[in-house]
C-alpha cells in the first residue's frame, strides 16, 4: 500500500460518488460520511450568476409595491364608465405588479432560511468532526457572506414599522365585549363571535410581516361563518366588525408610538434550522413570519460558527421575542447591564446552549 498526503477537499473531490458497498449499521463511516456530505453540500450555493440589471430593478420596484401594502390601493367610484374600464385595465397589470413582488419576497425568505440552514447542519457536522474544520472554514466564511447578501435582500421586501405594530398587538389588553346595534342580526352568538373575531385577526397580525388592515379577511370570516346562509343583518354586523378592527388597529398603533424608557435593546437569538425532509415533503419553517422578518431585519452581528444572531430592536419586538423563546430557538437579552462592549463580542460570549428556559 501507498500512503498519500492530499489536502481534505481535493480528497473528498476525487471520492467515487456511484460505489456501493454494504456496511453494517453501526459502521464508523456512515455517521462520518454524512458529515463530510453536509460539509461539501456549501459549494453547490456559492457558484451563481450574478443578477442583471433588469432583475435588480423588478426588485426594487417590489420594494416600492410592498411599502405600500400587500395588495393595490382600493380605486375610487368616479362615476365615469370610461374612466372605469381604464381603471379595470389598470387594476389588472397592479394586481399583477403586486403578485410578482410578494413572490420576490417569499422566494428571497426561503432561499434566505435555507442558506442558513445548510450552514446550520454544516457546524454540526464539525462539531463532530473537528477535523474537517480546516476544509470547512473556507466554504463556510464564503457561504456566510453569500447568506448576507440574501438576508438583506430580504430584509428590503420587509417594513420594519409592520413589525413593530404587530409586536404592539400582543401588548394590548383583550377587548371587552360591548352590545352593537349592528350585532343584531347574530343574536345570541354576537358575543361568541366578537371574541372569535378578536382572537383570529390578533393571532394573524402578531405573527405576521403584512399591515393590519391586510387581516380583515379573518374577521369577515368569522363573521360570514356566524350568519351561514342567513342573510338578514349580515351587511350591518360586518360594518360594527370593520369599526371595532379599525379601533384594534388605532389602539395597535398608538402602543407602537408610546415612548418607553429603553427605546431599543440588543437581543441574541438562536434560529432554528429548516427541519429534514424528504424529497416529497414540503419543507416546514418553525420560524413564524413575524420572527424571519424581525432576524433579518434588525441584525447587527453574526456568528457564523455558532448560528446565533444579535439583533438591535425596538423594546416592543424584543418583549414579544422573549416572549417566544424556546428550547429551539433561545432568545437573551445581551449586556442588560449595560455593557459598552460591541455587539460581536458579546455574541461571541453568549451561553445559548446553558440558557435555562422557564
Amino acid at each position: 500500500m501507498n500512503e498519500i498526503d492530499a489536502p481534505f477537499g481535493a480528497a473528498v473531490a476525487r471520492l467515487c460518488a456511484s460505489c456501493r458497498w454494504p456496511l453494517p449499521t453501526d459502521s464508523p463511516i456512515l455517521p462520518l460520511g454524512a458529515a463530510v456530505s453536509e460539509v461539501g453540500s456549501l459549494a453547490i450555493w456559492l457558484d451563481r450568476e450574478s443578477e442583471d440589471e433588469e432583475d435588480l430593478e423588478a426588485e426594487r420596484d417590489a420594494a416600492v409595491a410592498l411599502a405600500a401594502g400587500e395588495y393595490p390601493p382600493r380605486a375610487g367610484d368616479s362615476g365615469d364608465d370610461d374612466e372605469e374600464e381604464d381603471d379595470e385595465a389598470g387594476r389588472g397589470e397592479e394586481w399583477e405588479r403586486y403578485d410578482r413582488a410578494r413572490n420576490f419576497r417569499s422566494r428571497r425568505h426561503e432561499h434566505w432560511r435555507r442558506l442558513y440552514s445548510y450552514l446550520a447542519r454544516s457546524n454540526e457536522a464539525v462539531a463532530e468532526y473537528p477535523f474537517l474544520t480546516p476544509w470547512a472554514d473556507g466554504l463556510q466564511s464564503h457561504l456566510a457572506t453569500v447568506l448576507d447578501e440574501e438576508r438583506r435582500a430580504f430584509a428590503a421586501l420587509v417594513q420594519p414599522i409592520r413589525l413593530l405594530e404587530a409586536a404592539a398587538v400582543r401588548a394590548l389588553p383583550t377587548p371587552k365585549f360591548s352590545d352593537d346595534p349592528g350585532f343584531a342580526g347574530l343574536g345570541a352568538e354576537a358575543e361568541n363571535a366578537f371574541r372569535r373575531a378578536w382572537y383570529e385577526w390578533s393571532r394573524r397580525a402578531i405573527w405576521s410581516w403584512r399591515r393590519l388592515e391586510d387581516h380583515d379577511l379573518s374577521v369577515y370570516t368569522v363573521v360570514s361563518d356566524a350568519f351561514g346562509r342567513r342573510r338578514k343583518g349580515k351587511p350591518e354586523a360586518h360594518a360594527a366588525f370593520r369599526r371595532f378592527t379599525a379601533d384594534w388597529i388605532r389602539q395597535a398603533r398608538e402602543e407602537a408610538g408610546r415612548p418607553v424608557s429603553t427605546p431599543w435593546q440588543l437581543v441574541a437569538v438562536k434560529a432554528p434550522a429548516l427541519p429534514r425532509t424528504h424529497h416529497s415533503e414540503p419543507e416546514r419553517d418553525p420560524l413564524t413570519l413575524w420572527e424571519a422578518a424581525v432576524i433579518a431585519t434588525y441584525q447587527v452581528a453574526f456568528n457564523r460558527k455558532a448560528g446565533t444572531t444579535a439583533l438591535l430592536v425596538p423594546h416592543l419586538v424584543a418583549e414579544q421575542l422573549l416572549a417566544c423563546a424556546s428550547d429551539d430557538m433561545p432568545v437573551q437579552r445581551l449586556a442588560p447591564d449595560g455593557s459598552a462592549l460591541p455587539a460581536e463580542v458579546l455574541l461571541d460570549q453568549w451561553d445559548h446552549a446553558g440558557l435555562t428556559l422557564s
